[in-house]
C-alpha cells in the first residue's frame, strides 16, 4: 500500500500467526531484493482496551519506529476493507501512543481518502527528545560539513522525533547531506525525522522529507504535521494548510496548541501476496 508514494508492506496479524525477525524485515526492505519499502506495518489483536488494534511500526533499516502517520491512514483502509472490525473510526495503539483514523470516501481517481488523528503535537525538548537547556520555539546547532554550518530549526515530536527546517528553496543545497549530518548529532539521542519547509502562503506549504533509517521518501504524514505546527507557531499559516510533497499534496488541521492535529490523504492498495518465511 502506499499513501502519496509513501509505501509500506502491511502485515495481517490478526487472521494469522506471525513472527517476523529483524534480520527478514531489511530483506524484504530492500527493492532489489526484497519487496521494497519504507515501514513495514504489523497489525495485531491489541492486548488492552485502549484500542482496536496494535500497530508494530519498522522501518527499512529494521529498527522500530514510533509512529507513522501516512502508516495510519494505510492501515485504517486495510481494516475496513477486510472486515476486521465494525468500527466505522479505527483506534491503533502504537509505541507512539494511540492514533485514530476513519476511512470516509474516494478521490476523483478512485483512490480511498482516510483523516487521521495523530494526537497533539509537542516542542517540549525533552518529549521529542531532544537535547536542550531550555524550552523555546527554536534552536540553532552546529552541523559537521564540508565547512561548519549553522543550521536554525524547530524541535517537534509526533509520537516520533522531527527537525523543521525552513528554506526558500531547495534548488543548490543538499540538503540531503544536512539531513543526514543532523540525524546523527548528539543533540538528537534516537535520530530524526528532519523536514524542509518552504512557506507559499498562509494555506499552502511545499516540503520534502528525510526519514530515519529510510532516507527521502515521497511523503511523510506525521513530517507533514511537523511541519505545519513549526510553521503555525512561527505564525507563518493558518489553520488548514495543503502540504505539498514529493508524492503529492496532503491536508492538515491544527487549532493550535493543546489541540489534537489531523491529516487527510488519499491511499492506494497496490497489491497483495503471500511471504514464505522459510
Amino acid at each position: 500500500m502506499h499513501a502519496l508514494g509513501n509505501d509500506f508492506l502491511v502485515i495481517d496479524g490478526v487472521r494469522q500467526e506471525v513472527a517476523l525477525p529483524v534480520d527478514w524485515v531489511r530483506f524484504a526492505g530492500d527493492r532489489h531484493r526484497g519487496v521494497g519499502f519504507d515501514q513495514l506495518l504489523w497489525i495485531k489483536e491489541s492486548e488492552d482496551n485502549s484500542a482496536d488494534f496494535e500497530l508494530v511500526i519498522y522501518n527499512r533499516d529494521g529498527n522500530l519506529a514510533q509512529q507513522c502517520g501516512n502508516g495510519t491512514l494505510c492501515v485504517a483502509r486495510f481494516v475496513s476493507e477486510e472486515n476486521l472490525s465494525a468500527n466505522s473510526t479505527i483506534a491503533l495503539k502504537t509505541l507512539g501512543g494511540v492514533v485514530k483514523a476513519t476511512v470516509f470516501g474516494s478521490d476523483a481517481d478512485g483512490n480511498t481518502r482516510v483523516r487521521g488523528d495523530l494526537g497533539i503535537p509537542t516542542t517540549e525538548p525533552k518529549c521529542i527528545p531532544f537535547v536542550a537547556d531550555s524550552h523555546r520555539l527554536d534552536y540553532e546547532i552546529d552541523l559537521a560539513l564540508e565547512a561548519t554550518a549553522k543550521i536554525r530549526l524547530i524541535p517537534v515530536g509526533m509520537g516520533n522525533p522531527h527537525a523543521v527546517v525552513f528554506i526558500t528553496k531547495s534548488g543548490s543545497i543538499n540538503l540531503e547531506a544536512i539531513a543526514g549530518a543532523m540525524q546523527i548529532h548528539e543533540r538528537f539521542p534516537v535520530s530524526v525525522n528532519v523536514e524542509f519547509v518552504e512557506i507559499v502562503d498562509r494555506s499552502l506549504i511545499r516540503l520534502r522529507v528525510f526519514e530515519r533509517g529510510v532516507g527521502e521518501t515521497m511523503a511523510c504524514g506525521t513530517g507533514a504535521c511537523a511541519a505545519v505546527t513549526a510553521a503555525k507557531l512561527a505564525g507563518h499559516v493558518d489553520s488548514r494548510v495543503s502540504v505539498e510533497q514529493v508524492g503529492g499534496t496532503v491536508s492538515v488541521d491544527w487549532a493550535g496548541p493543546d489541540h489534537p492535529i489531523s491529516l487527510t490523504a488519499s491511499t492506494s492498495r497496490v497489491f497483495d501476496g503471500e511471504i514464505h518465511l522459510d
